[in-house]
């Protein structure tokens, strides 16, 4: 019997991330971590280009399987950019006081100017998308994520074009195209 899809997925999965990490390891290289010491440019290495892109497109394929195509269609995060607009203007990343890696939510809401309930709020809910973490109760902490919009300028700025511009433009643009329909039409 032939395998189905999901499980030739899942061995190609399997198959190129097991290169990954052999090449990796030849180079002495670390391997990808969520924590804030996962702020390398491992992933950039050339010897596991073509291995990482299969890797990325069969767990899209796969994750899309197991959604199934209602679940597919809605579960597309852009909740992830309602954390996001919140952590960009009031710099959320940076608000961890003096460089440190850690802070409480209360001193992350002295820095950053927001009352400690919404900071816990924001936070939490980064934290269901990695960017943040709780190592203890009411301790956060960076994750390479979160670390990376302190030490990328770039990228903090990327999150402040999409969440500031980009984002609240899209949501528009299906009334637009409607306007500018009605509009094509009645000058005919």
């Amino acid at each position: 019997m032939p395998l189905s899809r999901i499980v030739e997925l899942a061995l190609l999965i399997v198959s190129k991330t097991t290169e990954v990490d052999l090449k990796l390891n030849d180079a002495d290289l670390p391997t990808p971590s969520f924590g804030p010491e996962g702020l390398n440019d491992t992933l950039l290495y050339r010897g596991i280009a073509e291995s990482r892109q299969s890797i990325i497109e069969a767990t899209e394929e796969l994750h899309a399987l197991m959604l199934g195509p209602v679940g597919h269609l809605t579960s597309h995060s852009h909740e992830i950019f309602i954390t996001l607009q919140a952590i960009y203007p009031f710099r959320l990343a940076n608000a961890l006081p003096n460089g440190n890696d850690e802070a409480s939510f209360d001193e992350i809401a002295r820095v950053s100017g927001l009352p400690e309930s919404k900071v816990r709020r924001i936070l939490r809910h980064a934290m269901s998308y990695r960017i943040f973490c709780e190592p203890r109760a009411g301790i956060v902490a960076h994750t390479a994520a979160s670390k990376y919009l302190v030490t990328n300028p770039l990228m903090y700025e990327w999150i402040g074009m999409v969440t500031e511009e980009m984002w609240p433009a899209a949501s528009k643009a299906r009334i637009r195209t409607r306007v500018a329909d009605k509009f094509s039409r009645e000058a005919y």
